[in-house]
C-alpha cells in the first residue's frame, strides 16, 4: 500500500520551489492584466468527477411528512451519547434548556480511561502546573498548523474548568479518583517536550458498572454513569436506539431548525429546535468509503472499536446541509496495540521500547517514540508489521522506562496471567536461543542474529549510534528465555471533522456560520491534523468533554 505522500510525489524542496514559481506566476498575471482586457475572464472550475465522487456526499431525498409519526418541540437536540454528547446535554440542561439526546446504540458510547486537562484542581493539588501556551503550540505543531488555533486554544483555556465540573459531579455520586503526578509517567521521544496532562482515573461504585457491557474498564463505566445520571437529573430526554438521520435546513439556507431521527420501529420523529442542534455523533472509522476518502493510508488497519456504530453519521448530515469539512488527509489515531495472531489489545509488556525488527529481521527505528510515530515507521516496512523482542530481565528493566506501564494504571495495562496464556498459545514466541527465536518468528536467522549482536553491542556501550534511542531504553537481549511478539498498527478513531469556529458553530464552505448547528468531539474538526498528539496523555478525551461542556453552553446562550 503506498502512502499519500508517495502517491503525490511531493517533497518539501519541490513544494517550496513550486510555491515560489506560483508566486512569481501570480505576480506576472497581475501585471499582464493591466495590459489586456479591462474585465478579467470568468474562471472556469474543473467539472466534478461524478464517477469518483463518493456516495456519502450525495444527500438522500428528504423524508416526506407522511413518514413523520411524531413531532417534538424542544430547545436543543444533541446527537450522540458519547463523552462530548453527554457533556453537551448535561450542560445545556443545567443552564435551563429543554434537551433531547439521541443515541444510535442502546448504551452510551464510551471507551478509554484517561481524561486530560490543563491546570484542573486535581492537577494543581499534586503540583502539576502546565503552561497553556505550550499545550496549544504542541497540538498545533503535531497538526502542521492546519488546525484553527482559536479552536485548539479552547482545550488549554477551558479544560481545567470542565474537568473540575466533571469531578464535582463524580465525587457527589461517590466516585473516588487517582491523580497522576508528573513523576508517575513519561511519554517517549527526547526530541519532544512532553506534558503530563492526564489528570484522574475514576474508581466507581458497583452500580456504575452496570451501565456499560461486562469487561468495560471501571473508569470508563464510571464516567458514562456519572454523566447519564446527571443528564436524567436535569431532565434530559435520553432516547437510545434512535439514530439521527437528517438535519432540517430548508434549501440549505438560513438556520438549522431541527433534525429527524429514526425510531426503533422504523418510523420517524421530527424534532424542532428553538436553540440548535449539537452534533456529537463520533467519528467515521467504521465507514470504509469515508475512511478511503479522508484517510486512505489507514484503510485495512485493525479496527479495535467497541462499537460498529461510528460511521460518520454526524459528518454526513452536516455535509448534506452545506457544512465544510477538514482538508484531507485527516488525522487518524493510530496505536501499536494490535496483535497479528490474536484479536484484541497487546499487553503493555509487549509495547515497551524493546528491540524492534521488521519481517526481514532488521532493526529499522528508534523504539523510543510516541505511538503515532511508531505506527508511521512500522507501516513503511515490508508487511507493515513489526516484531518486538525482549528477554527475561524485563521485570527489572521495564519499570526504568516509565512509559506505557505507568505505575498509577499498571494493573490496567499489564496482566501477567494473560501474558502467560499468550506464551502458551504461541502468540508470544519464547525460545532459549536467538536462532530458535528467529525460527519461531519466521525471520531470516542470520540477519536477525546479526541485528541482535549489534543491538547488544550498542546496549553495552550505552549509546544508540544507529537510531539514537535513550540510553535507559537500551537493554541487551541475552538472558533466556527470550521473547518476541508480532504487533500491528490499529486504528482507534478518526480525528477529522466538520469545520467549526471558537464557539463550536459549524461553518459552511465559505467559512460562514450555519446558524443553529454546533459540533463537538470527533464530529468536529479544525483541531487535529496529520497525527494524534500522543505526547500529552488524555488530550483526546480532554478535547471531547471540554468541547461538549462548551457547546452545551454556547447553544443555549447563542442559539
Amino acid at each position: 500500500m503506498s502512502s499519500a505522500r508517495e502517491r503525490k510525489g511531493i517533497s518539501r524542496r519541490t513544494f517550496i520551489k513550486g510555491a515560489a514559481i506560483g508566486a512569481v506566476g501570480a505576480a506576472s498575471l497581475g501585471m499582464l492584466a493591466g495590459c489586456g482586457e479591462k474585465e478579467p475572464k470568468e474562471q472556469v472550475q474543473a467539472p466534478v468527477d461524478e464517477a469518483r465522487k463518493p456516495s456519502f456526499l450525495t444527500p438522500p431525498e428528504p423524508i416526506p411528512d407522511s413518514e413523520i409519526k411524531e413531532t417534538v418541540n424542544t430547545d436543543v437536540v444533541v446527537v450522540g451519547a458519547g463523552f462530548a454528547g453527554l457533556c453537551a446535554a448535561v450542560r445545556a440542561g443545567q443552564l435551563g434548556a429543554k434537551v433531547v439526546l439521541l443515541e444510535k446504540n442502546n448504551i452510551p458510547g464510551f471507551r478509554g480511561y484517561d481524561y486530560g486537562a490543563v491546570n484542573s484542581k486535581a492537577q494543581l493539588s499534586v503540583g502539576n502546573r502546565i503552561d497553556p501556551v505550550k499545550i496549544t503550540r504542541e497540538i498545533m505543531r503535531f497538526g502542521g498548523y492546519k488546525g484553527d488555533q482559536k479552536v485548539v486554544s479552547l482545550f488549554a483555556e477551558y479544560s481545567g474548568e470542565a474537568n473540575d465540573w466533571l469531578l464535582d459531579m463524580a465525587t457527589e455520586l461517590g466516585c473516588t479518583y487517582t491523580v497522576w503526578k508528573p513523576e508517575d509517567c513519561t511519554i517517549p521521544d527526547t526530541t519532544i517536550e512532553t506534558f503530563p496532562t492526564l489528570t484522574f482515573v475514576l474508581d466507581p461504585p458497583e452500580e456504575a458498572l452496570e451501565v456499560m457491557p461486562k469487561g468495560t474498564l471501571p473508569p470508563t463505566a464510571a464516567m458514562a454513569w456519572v454523566l447519564l445520571t446527571n443528564a436524567k437529573k436535569v431532565g434530559v430526554d435520553v432516547r437510545f436506539n434512535t439514530p439521527a438521520v437528517q438535519l432540517i435546513r430548508p434549501n440549505n439556507k438560513g438556520r438549522v431548525t431541527g433534525i429527524i431521527a429514526k425510531n426503533k420501529d422504523g418510523s420517524y420523529t421530527r424534532f424542532n429546535v428553538t436553540k440548535g442542534v449539537v452534533l456529537c455523533a463520533g467519528d467515521y472509522g467504521n465507514d470504509p468509503e469515508m475512511l478511503k476518502e479522508y484517510i486512505p493510508h489507514a484503510v485495512g488497519f485493525m479496527n479495535l472499536y467497541n462499537s460498529k456504530a461510528n460511521t460518520g453519521d454526524g459528518h454526513k448530515m452536516g455535509l448534506w446541509v452545506g457544512a465544510a469539512i477538514d482538508e484531507p488527509p485527516h488525522a487518524p489515531m493510530l496505536f501499536d496495540i494490535g496483535m497479528v495472531e490474536e484479536p484484541g489489545l497487546a499487553d503493555s509488556l509487549m509495547r515497551q521500547p524493546w528491540l524492534s525488527v521488521n519481517i526481514r529481521g532488521e532493526r529499522f527505528m528508534n523504539e523510543d517514540l510516541p505511538y503515532a510515530y511508531i505506527s508511521n515507521a512500522v507501516r513503511q516496512q515490508p508487511g507493515g508489521t513489526r516484531w518486538t523482542v525482549w528477554d527475561s530481565k524485563w521485570p527489572e528493566e521495564a519499570p526504568k522506562f516509565r512509559m506505557t506501564a505507568c505505575k498509577s494504571l499498571k494493573s490496567l495495562f499489564h496482566d501477567p496471567k494473560r501474558v502467560e496464556e499468550l506464551i502458551k498459545k504461541g502468540v508470544i514466541k519464547s525460545a532459549n536461543t536467538v536462532e530458535e527465536l528467529a525460527q519461531k518468528m519466521k525471520v531470516p536467522v542470520e540477519t536477525f542474529k546479526a541485528t541482535v549482536e549489534r543491538y547488544n553491542e550498542l546496549a553495552r556501550k550505552g549509546v544508540d549510534e544507529d537510531f539514537h534511542k535513550r540510553a535507559v531504553c537500551l537493554t541487551t537481549i541475552e538472558k533466556p528465555p527470550l521473547y518476541a511478539a508480532h504487533l500491528a498498527t490499529a486504528l482507534l478513531v478518526t480525528l477529522g471533522g466538520l469545520r467549526v469556529n471558537e464557539k463550536l458553530q459549524v461553518l459552511d464552505k465559505d467559512l460562514n456560520v450555519i446558524p443553529g448547528l454546533y459540533a463537538a468531539g470527533n464530529n468536529s474538526g479544525s483541531y487535529y491534523a496529520n497525527d494524534y498528539c500522543v505526547t500529552m496523555p488524555g488530550n483526546s478525551h480532554g478535547r471531547a468533554y471540554t468541547q461538549g461542556y462548551l457547546a452545551g453552553k454556547y447553544v443555549v446562550e447563542l442559539g
